[in-house]
């Protein structure tokens, strides 16, 4: 894998806000903030059209985030009014949150898979529904009330509903505006429709969330029942071959060599899943909560909280979920909790 994004590698590693940038012609990106998180920026992409601009994610609805999108378009001489289209990667909150705003102030449609407006209607806009069904996952995994309180007062605390789309995108779709040739490519697994967009003219691939340079993306599991992870690992393989000129993930920096990352990624989960399967028991079920606990993270699980140790858990479980698809793996329901073994 080659670094192609420097000065955004560069403004990684020390810890500082990289730049806008014209990263070919007629594609800009605008690095948007995430307010507390460490992935710090989401990189929302303008693509030039024959009749305006189209936008691939829009970043964080905070007053901070919205700003520093304006400043970004200023300094790219993009009018907000200029944006016909919002093409939309998948639906977490630093992707899709100021969509509603871009939209309002533009005039724009927006766009993304049915999967991820399904998502929205389900988990993301209807609040009291979703504390409900997420205290019953993490019941079922077996973590600590606290949690579930901390989880809780984030989602209440988090930004309004997100904007619904006006047009859904499948998999192979072109998006319709002139001038551009953009294809879109369904690769679920960080999130149930997530959707890579090559554009065939320059030979770029916008990744998203589902390929990024450094970062193994989160790929998490709520349910009881789900194929998150084979959705991703058969995702990585649609991509592989197609090795584009440059590739331009959400976060971090562009690199070109995509098929070694493809392996990297690959690779990586496969020894997650083999020390899942070592932690794991033959007569002694224990729950995803429990799992996790002994699983190497970045930081010691004590030191993980809030948020990061939610994706943490989600995480065991799409992999607990992978092992007993394959057969080595087992769960039992005991007491209301999900008890893993090894088959």
């Amino acid at each position: 894998m080659q670094v192609t994004g420097t000065r955004q590698r560069e403004a990684w590693l020390a810890r500082e806000f990289p730049p806008v940038e014209k990263v070919a012609s007629g594609i800009w990106s605008i690095p948007v903030p995430i307010p507390d998180s460490p992935l710090r920026y989401v990189l929302s992409y303008l693509i030039e059209h024959d009749s305006g601009f189209l936008m691939v994610d829009t970043g964080w609805n905070h007053p901070e985030s919205w700003r520093v999108l304006q400043a970004g378009l200023a300094e790219c001489d993009i009018p907000m009014t200029a944006i016909t289209a919002l093409v939309i990667t998948h639906v977490h909150p630093d992707h899709h949150g100021l969509s509603a705003k871009v939209a309002e102030e533009s005039g724009a449609w927006i766009g993304m898979h049915e999967r991820e407006a399904d998502f929205l209607t389900v988990n993301m806009n209807r609040v009291g529904m979703a504390l409900n069904k997420m205290g019953s996952y993490l019941d079922w995994t077996g973590a600590p009330p606290d949690h579930l309180a901390q989880m809780s007062e984030r989602r209440e605390n988090r930004p309004g509903p997100m904007a619904m789309p006006d047009r859904l995108i499948a998999h192979g779709d072109r998006i319709d505006v002139p001038g551009v040739a953009l294809r879109a490519v369904w690769t679920p697994g960080h999130s149930p429709g997530h959707l890579c967009f090559y554009d065939e003219t320059r030979d770029v691939l916008l990744t998203g969330d589902h390929v990024l340079p450094r970062i193994t993306p989160n790929i998490s599991s709520y349910e009881r029942t789900s194929t998150a992870l084979a959705d991703y690992l058969q995702s990585l393989e649609s991509l592989r071959g197609m090795q584009p000129r440059e590739v331009l993930p959400a976060h971090e920096y562009r690199f070109a060599g995509l098929d070694d990352r493809l392996t990297h990624l690959t690779e990586h989960h496969a020894e997650r899943l083999a020390e899942i399967a070592a932690v794991l028991k033959p007569d002694e079920g224990q729950s995803a909560w429990q799992i996790a606990a002994q699983v190497t993270w970045s930081r010691p699980w004590s030191a993980i909280t809030g948020f990061p140790r939610h994706a943490a858990i989600g995480e065991v479980v799409s992999h607990l979920q992978y092992l007993a698809a394959a057969g080595r793996a087992t769960l039992a329901d005991v007491g209301g909790v999900g008890r893993w073994s090894l088959a």
